[in-house]
């Protein structure tokens, strides 16, 4: 927050005037009557005259603090308020009037501006405090792979999940993921080949659809396309489901027997390099 906006929203934690007691009155009696000296008002208001402006303020300007009054006077006079502060020797109610009011709707901007960081702060808090830890995190990535199998094991689907690549290295840490050279090959072009198929009936636009087909073709390691490593992820968990099923497998057993015997992954999680990457 700026300097200003710190001052302004500091200035309304202060005593309301609706809650001062005669002491309190005395003292926004005085801050006017300095600030009458200081802006050169050759004759200032009589006390009956000033009572009234207090009983002004009161009335309309019960939420202000003695804080925020002063800071409307010390704006005004700066200029940053949208009012002429020149007083032309009359101090009266109109003219307090006019200050704290245009007071008041230069304080609204800075207030919204002072909520919205502290709702910023307690945002990012609250996300902190409710971010799960990387084994909690880990935790959740084997459950959701779980999940994807437990669906294709039930026959609920014929295919697995598009969002089972996302879980892919899970499988590849865990072993049960080792292609030899020949099968990248040809997981490769399968999937090069169903790409393209793909772009051609589900692109419209032709030069949309050329472009993606090119960069399907030049795929390589140099110049990897998403579109293909995703595809030929999707093919090796296919079959390693299949391959599960066939045998009489639960992927959630086989996890579970590995997770002791395998050793601690060094790399940070999302930048493995599978099987499939190498393609």
């Amino acid at each position: 927050m700026t300097k200003e906006t710190k001052t302004i929203v500091k200035a309304t934690f202060s005593d309301k005037i609706r809650d001062l007691g005669e002491e309190g009155w005395q003292s926004v009696y005085v801050v006017l009557l300095k600030w009458c000296k200081f802006l050169g008002i050759k004759e200032a208001p009589d006390k009956e005259e000033m009572k009234l402006i207090l009983f002004f303020i009161k009335q309309h300007f019960a939420e202000f603090t003695l804080d925020e009054i002063v800071n409307a006077f010390n704006l005004a006079v700066a200029r940053k308020l949208d009012i002429d502060p020149n007083h032309y020797q009359n101090f009266s109610s109109l003219y307090v009037g006019g200050i704290l009011n245009a007071y008041k709707e230069h304080r609204g901007k800075h207030i919204v501006s002072y909520r919205q960081e502290v709702e910023k702060i307690e945002r990012e808090a609250q996300e902190k405090a409710n971010k799960p830890s990387a084994q909690e995190l880990q935790e959740m990535r084997v459950n959701s792979l779980l999940t994807i199998w437990e669906t294709f094991r039930d026959g609920d689907e014929e295919e697995v999940e598009w969002q089972v690549h996302v879980y892919y290295d899970i499988l590849v840490d865990a072993g049960l993921i080792n292609l030899t050279k020949e099968q990248k090959a040809d997981i490769l072009q399968r999937a090069k080949s169903i790409c393209k198929q793909e772009a051609l009936t589900q692109v419209k636009n032709e030069f949309t659809r050329k472009r993606i087909i090119k960069a399907i073709t030049e795929h390589s390691s140099k110049t990897p396309e998403e579109r293909v490593l995703t595809k030929c992820k999707l093919l090796v968990v296919q079959e390693l489901f299949e391959k599960l099923v066939r045998d009489g497998l639960d992927l959630g057993e086989l996890l579970n027997q590995m997770e002791d015997d395998r050793p601690e992954a060094t790399r940070e999680r999302g930048q493995e390099v599978g099987s499939v990457d190498q393609v």
